[in-house]
């Protein structure tokens, strides 16, 4: 997950030092954040960013997440070898993991697809504390926009306006 703070007030924050500019953080498995935007790199834990949120020195925050943040839901992601969307196609006899995609084959053969959509489709997962998360950067009106690239929903749903949240995948040109 990367979330970005364009309206940080980083003299609000005393490990970070210099002026008011955006600030962009990056969590990744081991839930540690990186912190770009400057110079210098610094490490901010979880309760620093608990912090630079309860104080409000970030006001609009974008996320951008990716298909990591619905695996601990039961939705696998697409490339992990043994347990990715990709490895686990074999059911649907198709020519390459892709295909299940492509509008091409999609035209030839659209009963993958669709069997696929009916097991993916909105309902049969429920979302996790990452979706949670999400659900409160926009109860506390902070979440100025979400940009994903999931195709479960579970982010999209309720209450997340459709304008807060955008599409993104190497098809969109954002």
């Amino acid at each position: 997950m990367f979330f970005m703070c364009p309206d940080m007030d980083v003299r609000q924050f005393g490990s970070i030092t210099g002026g008011r500019r955006p600030i962009s953080l990056s969590v990744g498995a081991s839930g540690s954040f990186g912190c770009g935007g400057n110079s210098e790199k610094v490490k901010l834990s979880l309760q620093d960013v608990a912090e630079l949120l309860q104080t409000r020195a970030c006001r609009r925050v974008v996320v951008m997440v990716g298909a990591g943040i619905s695996t601990p839901s039961g939705i696998p992601d697409f490339r992990s070898p043994g347990s990715g969307l990709y490895s686990n196609l074999q059911q649907y006899n198709i020519p390459y993991p892709e295909a299940i995609f492509e509008l091409g084959f999609f035209f030839h053969n659209p009963k993958p697809f669709f069997t696929l959509a009916k097991e993916l489709y909105p309902g049969h997962y429920r979302p996790n504390v990452t979706h949670y998360f999400l659900r409160l950067l926009h109860d506390k009106e902070l979440l100025l926009r979400l940009y994903t690239q999931n195709i479960d929903g579970l982010e999209r749903g309720e209450p997340f306006a459709p304008c807060m949240s955008v599409p993104a995948s190497k098809e969109d040109h954002l």
